[in-house]
């Protein structure tokens, strides 16, 4: 199994190809649908929750090690991901990736998932080599 992540987004149709897009280098153990249902199931995932609460059934669900960074999807803005950072505050620190909006991606559907992962990936692969994955702050993917 990959690195576990947690991965915030608003459907499950883009949600499930970007979680089997992410293998094998990534395991996303949860998947959070709101920014209200966030602020609750990633503290507790954080602080070491083997059965937080879900709103989703995808996501590996093996909470055995803890999640090396948060994926946000084009769907959380910056009150959105305030909220879930602000309740996870100090936890455990970790970046919280979001998607940069200013660059260009194919329209919502399966090629959109695709081309968030490649940069999804490059961001994380960066962050690891540069040793910033214990930065608690957002990084723009």
């Amino acid at each position: 199994m990959g690195a576990p992540v947690i991965l915030c987004g608003k459907t499950e149709s883009i949600g499930r190809g970007v979680i089997a897009d992410l293998k094998p280098e990534y395991d996303v153990i949860h998947f959070v649908m709101s920014s209200e249902t966030g602020a609750s199931q990633i503290p507790a995932i954080l602080k070491g929750d083997r059965s937080p609460s879900s709103d989703s059934e995808l996501g590996s669900k093996d909470y055995s090690k803890p999640p090396v960074a948060i994926i946000l999807g084009g769907g959380y803005n910056d009150a959105d991901t305030k909220t879930m950072m602000e309740a996870s505050a100090g936890i455990r620190p970790m970046p919280w990736l979001r998607p940069d909006q200013t660059k260009p991606t194919p329209p919502l559907g399966p090629e959109y998932g695709k081309a968030m992962v490649v940069r999804i990936k490059d961001l994380l692969a960066q962050l690891q080599k540069e040793g910033r994955m214990g930065e608690e702050k957002v990084q723009w993917y």
